[in-house]
């Protein structure tokens, strides 16, 4: 017979992920001003980088329902003016079903422009800008183009195997960057990963796209899943590497009930 001080199991979990965000040079660019912008920028942002992130994370406490991830980078000091344009807003929501997150919408922002909001029903996927459409008639802002099953994106990805195995083969999946579909092929390897002082097992997912020369590289924690670091490639036109790192273990993480 359960306690009657047995409290409820909560419906979701909610939690706030910091990182510190810094920039390394791959050293593939083509344009040296690549390298002229790290010293600058790198100087500026000193050893706590050149911006800080900011996650908060809706997820399902049961493993299946809805999730929103809403995340935000800010430019730090003397930065936040020079780079207004670093500035940036994404947002991703959906519908775990079988553990398996599934995106239904997105949001991106950088800088001062509008933000593209991305809903995805009934395999398409509708484009719009965020202010335009109170002045403008709807077919002139929206556009549609297929959204292909298992469509993820980059925040997705990341947090998305918090409460699942992680891959241990190579594996194929469409990729919203941006407002764009792409097809991304993940491979995953373990490798160790120096993270608040000490080497961390993680599972590194590997992502390239022949669409793009950017990159996407995601270390999760081989314990929880748990994304340590993430780094987003720009492309080999200035070879710049956006380097996001968790600064700490969020508070209220949900507990890992990973199958291995």
């Amino acid at each position: 017979m359960p306690s009657v001080n047995a409290q409820p199991v909560p419906e979701f979990v909610h939690f706030q992920a910091e990182w510190r965000v810094t920039l390394k040079n791959d050293g593939q660019g083509k344009d040296s001003r690549g390298a002229q912008w790290l010293v600058l920028l790198g100087g500026l942002g000193g050893q706590e980088g050149v911006a800080t992130a900011q996650d908060q994370v809706s997820w399902p406490a049961q493993g299946n329902g809805a999730y929103r991830i809403d995340s935000t980078l800010t430019p730090r000091g003397a930065l936040a003016v020079l780079l207004r344009r670093l500035h940036w807003v994404r947002g991703a929501s959906g519908e775990v079903r079988d553990g398996r997150p599934e995106l239904l919408s997105a949001s991106n922002q950088r800088g001062d422009s509008p933000a593209t909001l991305m809903q995805i029903e009934h395999g398409r996927m509708q484009v719009t800008t965020a202010g335009e459409a109170a002045s403008a008639p709807a077919e002139s802002t929206a556009t549609t183009q297929p959204a292909p099953p298992g469509l993820t994106d980059p925040l997705t990805l990341s947090w998305g195997y918090l409460q699942r195995p992680l891959p241990t083969r190579a594996f194929t999946v469409p990729l919203l960057i941006n407002d764009k579909v792409q097809t991304a092929h993940i491979t995953p390897q373990r490798i160790t990963l120096k993270w608040q002082g000490q080497e961390v097992a993680c599972t590194l997912l590997d992502a390239h796209s022949a669409q793009s020369s950017a990159t996407l590289r995601i270390w999760l924690r081989q314990s929880d899943g748990l994304p340590l670091q993430v780094e987003l490639g720009m492309g080999d036109r200035y070879g710049l590497d956006v380097v996001q790192t968790l600064a700490a273990v969020p508070d209220g993480l949900p507990a890992a009930r990973v199958q291995h």
